[in-house]
C-alpha cells in the first residue's frame, strides 16, 4: 500500500436512534427496569476495563493478539441484552460486551485468548452455568457465523423449540458467499435467526465504500426477502430496541431479520494492526463524540440512576474483577496443539483433517510431515 491512505466517506445518519449524541432522548425509550439499565451500564464499564487489561497483557507478551470494541461496545451489548435464557449467540472477536452481559467468566475468555482450554466446540457446550445464553467459540472468519447461526436456528425450529439465534458478522463479510447462502436459506425456511452486521466502516484496512455498491448494508436484506434495519450502533437503547423486535418476530415464527449496526472503528483492527498507515485519523477523532458510554450515562442521569460515586464504584469493582480473572487465566496451562482437531462433534472428520492431524503430529515429533506419512493409511 506504500504511503497511500484511503479517502473516507462518512455514513449518513439515516438510521434508527433513541439517544442523541448528548444523551438526550430523540425517540421513545424501551421499557426497561432500573436493574436492567444498571446491569447494562455496568457491562459497559466492565467491557472497557477488560479490554484495556487485555491490551496490557498483549504488550507484556501474555497474549499473542487481541481486538477491542472500544467506542463500539453498544453493538454487542444492546443486541445481546435483547436475548433471553436458552437463546444462542454466535459472537465475533468484538462482542466481549455480549459475553460479559450474560456472565461468561472473564478468566474463561482470557484463557481462550492465551490458547488454553476451553478450546474445542465440545468444551464450550454446554456452558457450565446454565441457564443463560449459550455462546459458541468465536471464529476469526466471520462469515461462518451466519452459516452456523442459520443452522443453529433451523435445528431449534425443527425440534419445536422457541429459542432464537443471534449471529454477529462484520460488514466485510457481507461480500462473501457464505453470508448470502445463509440469509437465503434462513429466509426461505423462516429460521428464527437475527443477524447483526457490525458495520464499523473498516474491513481491516479496506474502507466500507470499497467493499460494496449497495446504498447501505441493510439493503442486502431486500434481495433475500427479509426485514432489514439500520441502527445507530453507538446507541445502546436503539440496538436493544431493534434487536428485541427482531428476536420477538423470530420467536413468533416470523423468520430472520438483518440489522446493520452503524458505528466506527476508532481504534486499530487488533494489536497487530496500525490504522495510521492506511487511513487519516480525522474521522476516528470525530467519532469519539459518539462514545456510547457518556451517552448512556447522560440518560441514566436523567432517570436519576447515575452518579459519579456509582461510576467510581463500578470502575473499582470491574478493575478488581479483571485483575483477579487474569491471574486465574495466567495460571492455566496452554492446550495441547493437537486439540485443534477435536471440534468434530459427529460423523467422520474426513481424510483431509486426518492428514493435517498426522502432519502436525509428525512435525511436533521432529519428522518431516511431507515425507513421513503414507497416504494409503488415511482412508
Amino acid at each position: 500500500m506504500g504511503q497511500h491512505k484511503w479517502a473516507e466517506q462518512a455514513p449518513d445518519e439515516d438510521f434508527f436512534r433513541i439517544l442523541a449524541p448528548d444523551g438526550g432522548l430523540v425517540g421513545e425509550a424501551p421499557d426497561l427496569d432500573d436493574a436492567t439499565l444498571l446491569r447494562m451500564y455496568r457491562t459497559l464499564v466492565q467491557t472497557r476495563a477488560y479490554e484495556t487489561h487485555t491490551i496490557r497483557m498483549q504488550r507484556r507478551g501474555e497474549l499473542s493478539v487481541t481486538a477491542q470494541s472500544m467506542y463500539e461496545e453498544a453493538v454487542g451489548l444492546g443486541a445481546a441484552a435483547a436475548l433471553r435464557d436458552g437463546d444462542w449467540c454466535f459472537p465475533s472477536y468484538r462482542q466481549f460486551a455480549a459475553h460479559l452481559y450474560w456472565g461468561v467468566p472473564m478468566d474463561r475468555t482470557l484463557a481462550i485468548l492465551r490458547g488454553g482450554a476451553p478450546e474445542t466446540v465440545a468444551e464450550h457446550l454446554p456452558m457450565e452455568r446454565p441457564p443463560g445464553v449459550t455462546f459458541t467459540p468465536y471464529g476469526v472468519i466471520l462469515g461462518t457465523n451466519v452459516l452456523n447461526g442459520a443452522g443453529s436456528a433451523m435445528a431449534d425450529k425443527l425440534n419445536g423449540r422457541d429459542t432464537v439465534t443471534l449471529a454477529f458478522t462484520g460488514e466485510g463479510s457481507t461480500s462473501e458467499g457464505d453470508f448470502h447462502d445463509a440469509l437465503n436459506f434462513a429466509a426461505v425456511f423462516k429460521a428464527p435467526l437475527v443477524v447483526v452486521v457490525h458495520n464499523n466502516q473498516w474491513a481491516i484496512s479496506t474502507p466500507a465504500h470499497r467493499q460494496h455498491a449497495a446504498p447501505t448494508f441493510a439493503h442486502k436484506a431486500l434481495a433475500h426477502g427479509l426485514p432489514g434495519e439500520r441502527v445507530d450502533g453507538n446507541d445502546v437503547l436503539a440496538m436493544y430496541q431493534k434487536t428485541r423486535e427482531a428476536v420477538d418476530r423470530a420467536r413468533a415464527g416470523g423468520g430472520p431479520t438483518l440489522i446493520e449496526a452503524v458505528t466506527y472503528r476508532v481504534v486499530d483492527h487488533n494489536t497487530s494492526d496500525s490504522a495510521e498507515v492506511y487511513r487519516d485519523q480525522g474521522l476516528a477523532e470525530h467519532w469519539k463524540q459518539f462514545d456510547p458510554r457518556p451517552r448512556f450515562e447522560a440518560y441514566l442521569t436523567a432517570r436519576g440512576l447515575f452518579t459519579e460515586v456509582l461510576r467510581e464504584q463500578y470502575e473499582a469493582e470491574c478493575l478488581a474483577e479483571v485483575q483477579a480473572a487474569a491471574a486465574r487465566a495466567l495460571a492455566l496451562p496452554r492446550s495441547d496443539p493437537m486439540t485443534m482437531f477435536d471440534s468434530q462433534l459427529q460423523g467422520d472428520p474426513g481424510w483431509h483433517l486426518r492428514l493435517q492431524q498426522r502432519e502436525l503430529a509428525a512435525e511436533l515429533n521432529g519428522a518431516n510431515p511431507f515425507t513421513s506419512i503414507d497416504p494409503e493409511t488415511l482412508a
